[in-house]
């Protein structure tokens, strides 16, 4: 009896330790999978049932695998709605692609609800919220890696509406940016995705009404909100390359408007979304903050011989001024050659050209300042001449002297009507300087003059400008320094493209054919009229670059393609004009004569922002443009014009300043050196090439 007594109680030891380790491997498992905190207490499991194959097994928990899961599983596990832009990767089609996701991580643990008692169904995305069973955290998998996917609040049902569904990402990328191709066309939804280095971004229409672009679950930039909206239904880049949103009724809600650029492309990084034409120019990019403008300060020393400083002529430092209008004895200056002589008629040929084969620099010059009264506007620095007169002869002189020394070759006058301030001193001043006739001039015609002068279609407006030119042809076209091109007279129009103008009822061709039949000249025409709009997308339809197919101006500048938005913090000029002007230069230069300006800076007195300025950037400035890809036609010159020589009012001015730490730039003589030192590049053929 004793020996079966005490078998008895060593049967009954055996099962007592095979309870307590059950319950401890129990705990361990809640412990895995975080259902428990290690400070809970853990249940008396002798009463439950642990076999795992029982479907009747009440509150006892089990372990699924994603790998044995589908979507809608995992979906019906993780979702919330609606679909947040959130952490980026949950953001594309479901967490099993997208191990990283870390939406909806509890921060505290969550009691465990009981289980439904019968398998996991496998739902569709649209099935509806009560189909959806009630699951446990606990149920999110055990794998190696620390982020669990677990609910930080009650079970959410399958999504029912557009906004809950997720993302399709129709397009993946692993890199550094993607391409998406003309023509191709997407909905609402369908995204397309990018991944580098732990980073990821989509593009595309969302289900919550967004058009743009997010990375890491930040919204980098989406298109207007007031333009963009419920009433979208796909989105595609056209063949001429005109990202386009359109309505059921196929109406464009919203566009990029970089039309007629066939083979373009659009392209996303972690950083913007852009358009690039098939010469690699930029046509559109959004946001204009982001990329990083390289310094432009060298780091090391020229491997080459350094190319020489010009050391400028003794007239950069100016001769005290009379307070009277004697004048001065004529300061010695350099020879300068007369423009070279255009060449013959030739068929129009496209092509990168020779950057010293004839090219002239023109510069605005503007004769409005009164001598000690420069109080009409605000300037942020001191001229190195004072507040000076340009009335004065001994001014205009100096001023002729710098820009021979510099290579500018044509002054581009301000013109605001014969019996305006600027004019009379033009005239007072400059046309009485002794070294005029080594240099030449033309007249920009302010074409704000023409507002409230009636309109185009009843000829009014027309006549205006008729007796406007006529004014001009009589005091300036046979003085032997009146710019000419291929022998015709240069007229240049400021800011054709404005509608009060020359849009609304203006017919070019045959108003102009017009002037020139009624002044008896051939004038040759140029006009400020490209910008960021296309040159056939005018607000009124109008077409100021061709009208019926034909040329409407001779040729074709840009005074300043300035525009606040497009400003990135503390950039320089040249950075702005090669990103934002260079692009447009292009385009136009494949279809009409097209001279591009230059700008060494920008501080208007009506407070945009500011660009800034110094040598380096201004010399990479003149290079770049200089080897500017044009088309000849006719003969059109090389020509590049300067923004400005004295703009003191918008801060355009490369006219030298006097160094006072009180000025905003502080440049001195730096941009007049700079133009000097390019002009010997010119004369010399130097080392840079295009």
């Amino acid at each position: 009896m004793r020996i079966v007594a005490t078998q008895c109680l060593l049967s009954c030891l055996l099962i007592l330790l095979s309870n307590f380790n059950l319950v401890q491997a129990e705990s361990k498992k809640k412990l895995r999978r975080g259902s428990v905190n290690e400070n809970d207490e853990i249940e008396d499991m002798s009463s439950s049932d642990t076999t795992t194959g029982d479907e009747s097994l009440g509150t006892t928990t089990r372990s699924l695998s994603y790998s044995t899961m589908t979507d809608a599983e995992i979906f019906a596990l993780q979702k919330t709605p609606p679909y947040p832009l959130g952490n980026s990767k949950c953001g594309y089609s479901s967490p099993k692609q997208h191990p990283g996701c870390t939406r909806g991580v509890a921060s505290s643990p969550q009691p465990t609800p009981p289980l439904p008692t019968t398998s996991l169904p496998k739902l569709p995305t649209d099935a509806p919220a009560s189909s959806a069973p009630s699951i446990s955290p606990s149920m999110v998998p055990t794998t190696s890696e620390p982020t669990v996917f677990v609910p930080s609040s009650s079970p959410t049902a399958v999504p029912t509406k557009l906004a809950d569904r997720p993302l399709n990402c129709v397009q993946a990328v692993q890199g550094e940016e993607l391409t998406i191709s003309s023509t191709a066309t997407f909905r609402q939804g369908e995204v397309h995705c990018l991944s580098v280095d732990g980073q990821e971004a989509y593009f595309g229409y969302t289900w919550t009404n967004q058009f743009g672009l997010f990375v890491n679950g930040e919204t980098v930039w989406t298109a207007p909100e007031d333009q963009v909206n419920a009433s979208f239904e796909r989105w595609s880049l056209q063949g001429d390359g005109n990202l386009v949103l359109r309505d059921s009724n196929n109406n464009a809600i919203w566009r990029t408007g970089t039309c007629c650029h066939n083979g373009s492309q659009l392209k996303v990084s972690m950083e913007r979304v852009w358009i690039e034409s098939s010469r690699g120019s930029q046509l559109w990019s959004e946001p204009f903050f982001v990329t990083q403008t390289p310094s432009l300060t060298p780091t090391s020393q020229p491997t080459g011989p350094p190319t020489p400083t010009p050391t400028l002529a003794p007239s950069l430092s100016p001769t005290p001024l009379p307070t009277g209008l004697p004048t001065p004895p004529p300061t010695p200056s350099p020879t300068v050659e007369p423009p070279p002589t255009p060449p013959p008629t030739t068929p129009p040929t496209f092509e990168k050209p020779d950057p010293y084969s004839g090219l002239q620099y023109y510069a605005y010059y503007y004769p409005w300042y009164i001598r000690n009264d420069w109080s009409r506007h605000g300037y942020q620095d001191e001229p190195l001449l004072g507040k000076y007169g340009t009335d004065e002869v001994a001014v205009a002189e100096q001023h002729i002297q710098w820009a021979l020394e510099t290579g500018i070759s044509s002054w581009v006058v301000s013109w605001w009507g014969a019996d305006r301030l600027a004019m009379k001193h033009f005239k007072k001043g400059m046309m009485n300087a002794p070294s005029l006739n080594k240099i030449k001039f033309c007249m920009l015609y302010e074409s704000m003059i023409l507002e409230g002068r009636g309109n185009w279609y009843d000829g009014s407006k027309e006549e205006a400008l008729f007796q406007h030119l006529k004014t001009i042809r009589d005091e300036f076209f046979d003085h032997p320094s009146y710019l000419k091109i291929n022998g015709r007279p240069v007229i240049i129009f400021y800011i054709t493209r404005s509608r009060m103008m020359f849009q609304t009822g203006f017919d070019g061709p045959s108003i102009l054919a017009n002037m020139r039949r009624r002044l008896g000249y051939d004038i040759y025409f140029i006009a400020d009229e490209p910008f960021f709009d296309p040159y056939n997308k005018r607000p009124d339809g109008n077409e100021n670059a061709f009208k019926d197919g034909k040329q409407v101006f001779d040729a074709y500048t840009t005074y300043n393609m300035f525009i606040d938005s497009k400003v990135r913090p503390g950039e320089t000029a040249t950075d702005y004009q090669l990103r934002e002007g260079m692009p447009i230069w292009q385009e136009w230069a494949k279809k009409v004569p097209m001279f591009p300006n230059v700008m060494a800076q920008y501080y208007d007195f009506r407070g945009h922002k500011p660009l800034l300025g110094n040598s380096d950037a201004f010399m990479r400035q003149l290079r770049e443009v200089a080897c500017l890809p044009r088309t000849n036609f006719n003969g059109a010159p090389h020509i590049m014009f300067i923004t400005s020589f004295n703009e003191w009012w918008e801060g355009t001015q490369i006219g030298p300043e006097n160094g006072s730490s009180n000025n905003w730039n502080n440049y001195g003589f730096q941009f007049m050196e700079t133009l000097a030192e390019f002009k010997m590049e010119i004369d010399s053929r130097g080392s840079y090439w295009c």
